[in-house]
């Protein structure tokens, strides 16, 4: 037998004036400013259909109501594609204004009066802001090592991500935002890693040597760097007296090195010079000729095999 309805009972469904379908009310939205309510499928098909006529200011659908349907208030039952539409149409009717009385807007970040022409909106949400702010924001968190970037005004689900905003970026930020984009992807938490410290190859690597590795070779270049300094292999110094020598800056390290391997400035182009055997006479690329161990004047025609002045 079927159970008959209490004098109390409520009917849980209702009838849609747009389909004209039995829908359970939970499946309604009503519209805003408004008593009127629909099936969300009919709302959302309502939506599309004025955003395909160029309609982006959208009224309830009962003719001569006030009501009104906007992008905030109707993203819970929006699929994701409606919505983005709904939001760059919005900013396309804004920019279709350019040529009317106010054709600018105030940018939150700079507080400037800025053209429309030069906004830019974030995806998934209704904020815009201008252009060159946008690309301050986005440099601004990737030197914070931030690559998930999302609107600027806080507790927005608005996202900013690389190939949307691609049209605004420079080069060098595009270049950057990817780089970092991978290097988040491919890193560990729990490992190390350094690039490899030769500008044409600066492939990321991960440290798994030992704490006490110095030497070692990238396995794509094959060329050896210091792991410790992370600088292309130093020979003629330790760790330690090397990055001693880097904070005082180049000029020290040469003149450390030439010391080390007895080397002479030519007393008259100031080059370096490196004796290997031979006697003390040493004639310069630069045609100059001089004594290798105590840097005397020395004649271009002859010499004998001894220093007239210091006798080696």
């Amino acid at each position: 037998m079927k159970e008959k309805k209490q004098v109390g009972d409520i009917d849980p469904n209702f009838v849609c004036h747009f389909c004209h379908e039995q829908v359970h009310l939970e499946h309604s939205f009503n519209i805003k400013g408004c008593a009127h309510f629909y099936c969300q499928e009919c709302i959302v098909k309502f939506i599309v259909s004025n955003l395909q006529n160029n309609v982006t200011c959208i009224m309830c659908p009962t003719p001569g109501c006030s009501g009104l349907l906007d992008p905030e208030y109707c993203r819970p039952i929006l699929p994701n594609d409606v919505f983005d539409l709904w939001g760059t149409a919005l900013c396309e009717s804004l920019l279709e204004t350019e040529h009317a009385v106010d054709s600018t807007f105030t940018c939150d970040f700079c507080v400037e009066q800025i053209e429309l022409k030069d906004s830019f909106n974030i995806k998934g949400c209704a904020h815009f802001y201008c252009q060159e702010c946008i690309v301050r924001f986005i440099v601004s968190k990737l030197q914070d090592n931030v690559t998930s970037v999302t609107c600027p005004d806080q507790g927005c689900p608005g996202v900013l991500d690389l190939e949307y905003c691609r049209p605004i970026l420079p080069y060098d930020v595009l270049h950057r935002w990817g780089k970092a984009l991978c290097e988040s992807v491919v890193m560990e938490p729990q490992k190390k890693y350094l690039f490899c410290p030769f500008n044409a190859c600066s492939t990321l690597l991960i440290d798994e040597e030992p704490d006490d590795t110095k030497q070692a070779q990238c396995p794509h270049c094959k060329r050896v760097f210091c792991v410790k300094c992370k600088v292309p292999w130093h020979t003629e110094f330790d760790c330690d007296m090397f990055q001693k020598l880097r904070d005082r800056g180049e000029d020290q390290q040469l003149e450390e090195l030439a010391k080390n391997k007895n080397w002479r400035r030519c007393p008259s182009c100031k080059y370096y010079v490196e004796r290997r055997d031979g006697c003390s006479y040493i004639k310069c690329r630069c045609g100059n000729a001089f004594c290798y161990n105590c840097g005397v004047q020395a004649s271009l025609t002859s010499h004998t095999r001894h220093c007239p002045s210091c006798h080696k």
